[in-house]
């Protein structure tokens, strides 16, 4: 048993390492999506310039930041949630309500995702889908964005659930010396 638990919290500090790196290397888009799209507007009306694959391109980075964004949010509990009675629940108590919501609702929710996106997403990489009022090249991403959405989301969600329950099998304390907060949450407020 011991080592079971050491390999589930292995996989959980894995796929947290995995989420981190790509949400640490994509937050740079952030970046690039406001140069991308809110530059538009004065190259547009003042300068007379800018380009529509400028805006479809931010299009993409944008919404790879969020798909991106999601898994990397519930690595770090930063979702949204309604928090009356949880921040008061014990470490076991919050690992039940952790693991139940995760099972299902996360995991069913990306393996539809995953599902039914599929081959839609097969068929529009294969013809290299186009932005339907542009016509500029890309429009496939989308769809191999959501893929990677939600099987990031996915991993975080497994890692969630060994964590969890190597925490209901044999409680550790909540201070772990791998967890910190991410860059953003660390700034005073």
């Amino acid at each position: 048993m011991p080592s079971l638990l050491r390999s589930l919290r292995r996989f959980a500090g894995a796929a947290d390492a995995v989420v981190d790196a790509i949400g640490r290397m994509s937050a740079w888009l952030v970046l690039f999506v406001i140069a991308a799209l809110f530059g538009q507007w004065p190259l547009r009306e003042v300068v007379g310039g800018g380009h529509i694959l400028a805006n479809d391109f931010g299009q993409i980075a944008h919404a790879t930041v969020f798909a991106i964004g999601v898994a990397y949010a519930l690595r770090w509990d930063g979702h949204v949630r309604l928090d009356v009675v949880y921040h008061r629940m014990s470490l076991r108590a919050k690992a039940w309500v952790d693991l139940a919501g995760t099972v299902a609702v996360i995991v069913p929710w990306a393996l539809m995702i995953l599902w039914f996106s599929w081959a839609t997403t097969v068929r529009s990489v294969a013809v290299y889908e186009k932005f339907s009022d542009t016509w500029s090249p890309g429009y496939w991403l989308f769809k191999v964005l959501l893929l990677v959405f939600a099987a990031l989301l996915l991993l975080q969600a497994t890692g969630h659930v060994a964590r969890d329950i190597a925490q209901l099998v044999d409680p550790q304390p909540e201070h772990r010396p791998d967890a910190r907060p991410p860059p953003a949450a660390s700034a005073p407020g």
